[in-house]
């Protein structure tokens, strides 16, 4: 059977990048496609051309057999293209339905026959309640009523007309429209005797019928609510996403965010979904629930290609396997004919080591010290409640839970950005409960945030500046209120080398680097100082194995340096290998502090649901 999709020879070049070099592949129909790349490899912009967001410079594209050219998203949804971005593109403060529909809302009649009814007898009721202060016989007052109420119906019946009319493209409904307007006007005169007005007349005729048609378009249309719900449910039960259509997105988690996400494409009734770091957001469970999801579209005829830096969730999912680097394709494979060293060794052109090696921690004084610190969110719920916990110099805490514990409050009330409703917070021996972020910052705190483009970049920033956003007023990078942009432009050239940042020059925003790379660059800001303590959440997220290998072996050497480290991770892989010490997070508590060597993977997701070591050792024995 013919390939659904195929790509020949796609290339793309930016300034001083060859993002996409002569790429080819094809794409079968109920088939799971994974694109494996290091950060900047090339994989997003390859995606990016199939979506029309970029043109591609070289290149053929055919869909079901038949070359096409795919200018803007428009096209690439015409053609059955639908793509999942990274971050997502919903608007918080409107519903799930409201976020799916948008740009093809489905749409009814603002005015039906029963609105007519309803104005007309409701604008003879107020006729004939007028009459009875104005008029003094009954005959008169029914009269006012009847001729009020077929007013309001006559303006009604006008507009239901020029709605349907409106349907029409505008080369019909204007002649229409300008034709019986003229001959209205041309009837008024005859009976009022202005004949004199008749030009005037036709040209406000004329006038209303181009002016009209848009204003007809927007004020007689209005969103079918209940057809966007029941459309919205079929695709759910028919694809196992399961959503609420009235639930704002602001108030839902990521991976039902991601469902909305992937419902979008399917109800522009797209073949074809093209999925970028679908998990890089989601909780483990979360990502089994999406893999489900893949392979029931798959099931029913829909074709994947999804981007990852992982190389358990492709061995896991895909049906084949492409790898990319430096903008080629390197290599081919299916997940039954390898194995994760020797796709880990095509995406980085190396030997990779997968297992963290690492020995065993010396830890020294206290650093920082937790006491029965409580926070709440927005609403006034309480997130933290009551926790406790200390880091020594020289030692990595791994914070483990599902997302949403607590674990994002618990970093930014360590960090200054969210203040702390009770507890407190030692850094040093020094109170710094609700200091602000710079105070915590000079006392030697480094922090690599869970949400790098809200609270770890400025992105329109250029990367030099991003470079010293805790740095920019101390030496050597400042002399008094005058920043030394020599100093700054050298120290980010060599962060930027030092770290592999992919990027042409660093006065580039930081908002055109890939997912990947944004990390790197907080990464690079954040090791490149001199720190005491270490509060690294999510470190390694969107970022592939080469540069997972460096960052945890940088991690490593911080805490051999004599650096205390706060990890915070929901990868269950990156805790156990990482930590000396594991605290465990369950409904804003620590349920669980262990030593990372005597503890295993399956008491550790015992731990994150909710139950305590102690008591499922107890239930194991039979105590």
């Amino acid at each position: 059977m013919a390939p659904i999709l195929e790509v020949r020879d796609a290339t793309k070049r930016f300034p001083g990048v060859l993002a996409n070099d002569h790429i080819s592949f094809s794409l079968n129909a109920g088939e799971i496609l994974a694109f494996l790349g290091e950060n900047g490899a090339g994989k997003s912009t390859l995606m990016n051309i199939l979506y029309g967001l970029y043109t591609a410079d070289e290149g053929e594209i055919e869909i079901r057999g038949q070359r096409v050219s795919i200018e803007d998203p428009n096209d690439a949804i015409e053609l059955g293209v639908g793509m999942v971005h990274q971050h997502f593109q919903l608007v918080p403060v409107f519903t799930v339905a409201e976020n799916i529909v948008m740009g093809t809302e489905p749409t009814k009649r603002s005015f039906s026959w029963r609105t007519l009814g309803i104005a007309g007898t409701a604008g003879a009721a107020l006729f004939l309640v007028g009459g009875f202060f104005a008029l003094d016989s009954l005959a008169q007052r029914l009269l006012a009523a009847l001729a009020g109420g077929a007013a309001v119906a006559g303006i009604i019946a006008l507009l239901i007309a020029l709605s349907w009319l409106a349907r029409l493209k505008f080369r019909l409904y204007f002649p229409i429209t300008a034709v019986g307007g003229v001959a209205l006007l041309l009837a008024l005169t005859s009976v009022l005797g202005a004949s004199a007005q008749i030009p005037f007349l036709i040209f406000l005729a004329i006038l209303f019928a181009i002016a009209s048609y848009p204003a007809v378009q927007v004020i007689m249309t209005a969103l079918d609510r209940r057809r966007a719900r029941q459309r919205i449910r079929e695709l759910s039960e028919q694809y196992g996403l399961a959503v609420d259509p009235d639930a704002l997105v602001e108030n839902i988690p990521v991976g039902v965010q991601q469902r909305v996400e992937i419902i979008k494409t399917l109800y522009r009734e797209a073949d074809i979904l093209i999925l970028d770091e679908p998990t890089a957001v989601l909780t483990p469970q979360e990502t089994e629930e999406l893999f489900e999801i893949m392979r029931s579209l798959t099931a029913q005829g829909k074709s994947i290609m999804f981007i990852t830096h992982k190389l358990k969730e492709v061995m896991a999912i895909a049906d084949r396997v492409i790898v990319l680097r430096d903008g080629r394709l390197v290599g081919e494979r299916k997940p039954d004919d390898t194995s994760l060293e020797e796709l880990a060794e095509m995406m980085v052109g190396r030997e990779v080591d997968l297992v963290v090696d690492k020995g065993p921690a010396t830890p020294g004084e206290v650093v920082l010290e937790v006491e029965d610190l409580i926070a709440e969110d927005a609403r006034g719920h309480r997130v933290v409640r009551g926790v406790d916990l200390f880091v020594r110099a020289g030692e990595i805490l791994g914070v483990a839970g599902v997302q949403g514990n607590g674990q994002t409050e618990l970093v930014e009330v360590l960090t200054g950005l969210h203040p702390a409703s009770g507890g407190t917070v030692l850094i040093l021996g020094q109170d710094v409960t609700n200091a602000p972020p710079r105070r915590v910052t000079e006392l030697g705190v480094a922090h690599i945030p869970e949400d790098r483009q809200r609270d770890g970049l400025v992105m329109t920033f250029p990367i030099f500046d991003n470079l010293v956003l805790s740095t920019y007023y101390l030496e050597p990078y400042a002399k008094g209120p005058v920043i030394q942009f020599e100093e700054v432009y050298e120290y980010a050239d060599r962060a930027v080398e030092e770290f592999d940042v992919r990027t042409p020059s660093i006065i580039l925003p930081a908002q055109t680097l890939s997912g990947g790379n944004q990390q790197k660059l907080i990464v690079a800001r954040e090791f490149s100082r001199p720190i005491k303590l270490m509060i690294a959440a999510q470190p390694t997220r969107g970022l592939d194995v080469g540069s997972v290998e460096y960052i945890h072996r940088q991690i490593v050497q911080k805490r051999d340096d004599g650096v205390a480290v706060l990890l915070v991770s929901v990868e269950l892989d990156e805790i156990m290998a990482l930590s000396d010490r594991i605290a465990v997070m369950y409904e804003g508590k620590i349920v669980g502090s262990v030593d990372a060597d005597k503890v295993t993977r399956e008491e550790l997701g015992l731990m994150m649901a909710g139950a305590r070591l102690e008591e499922e050792k107890a239930e194991v024995t039979g105590d």
